[in-house]
């Protein structure tokens, strides 16, 4: 099914996890892609893998913004399907939160996402689609270590809120997703040894009313879907996708 046909997309964070499969989603639904990473031996080896074109760049950079979006430009002309999906994850307890870890947490997952888009407006076409990456799941739990990870969640579901009615008279949809139970390597990725992951999805399944995690590919058939003129009515809207967690019983 090519319901992306003709249409061009950006995906930022694309050669892993969920920005990885969505990557091939928007391929295989006949979408031109250009996504971004920061290591370019892992980009170089995804654009062969997926036929897309692959970009290094890190989204904290605004001058790598910049050139980000001049290639875009040459490369694709307008953009029809933006992802800004990028970002880091750091479970540090409240206390141990430098002014330089603060920092640099807060230039990815929210100063990065917000001038992305900034920088991307003159790119976007008319009735564009926009998603923005919440990652902050159920929105109603949270966990120890957890105060950078929720604070720019909420800030990115805000920056969705109030953007919808900036971009609304362009005709540009913008969406948050918010997934949860997501089987990645998002907790390798951030510093958990390996032999503890297996115990952390143990525990978040037991939390997960349909007792499984989701695959990668499940959130991206949920963006694939919102980027295509089927859902062309809606927007400004926050996708829970957790296999029902915010719904789990607390007692």
């Amino acid at each position: 099914m090519e319901s992306l046909k003709n249409k061009t997309a950006v995906i930022t964070g694309g050669n892993s996890g969920i920005g990885l499969a969505t990557v091939k989603e928007f391929k295989a639904r006949g979408a031109k892609v250009l996504f971004t990473g920061r290591n370019p031996k892992t980009v170089a080896e995804t654009a062969e893998l997926t036929g897309t074109i692959g970009v290094v760049s890190d989204q904290s950079n605004l001058s790598d913004m910049d050139d980000l979006v001049s290639r875009t430009s040459q490369e694709l002309g307008k953009v029809d399907i933006l992802f800004i999906n990028a970002g880091t994850l750091k479970i540090i307890p409240f206390e141990q939160v430098t002014e330089e870890i603060y920092d640099e947490y807060i230039s990815i997952n929210q100063k990065g996402f917000y001038f992305t888009l900034q920088k991307f407006l003159p790119l976007l076409s008319d009735n564009a689609v926009v998603f923005l990456m919440s990652g902050s799941g159920t929105k109603t739990s949270t966990f120890l270590g957890s105060s950078l990870k929720f604070q720019t969640a909420a800030a990115v579901n805000s920056i969705v809120r109030t953007l919808t009615l900036e971009l609304a008279p362009r005709g540009i949809r913008i969406n948050a997703i918010l997934p949860a139970a997501v089987e990645t390597n998002v907790f390798k990725n951030a510093g958990f040894p390996a032999e503890a992951v297996p115990q952390i999805y143990e525990t978040i399944v037991a939390g997960v009313p349909l007792k499984r995690v989701a695959k990668a590919e499940e959130v991206a058939n949920l963006v694939a879907f919102l980027a295509s003129d089927e859902a062309s009515y809606i927007n400004g809207v926050e996708y829970i996708i957790d296999g029902g967690l915010a719904r789990k019983a607390i007692f």
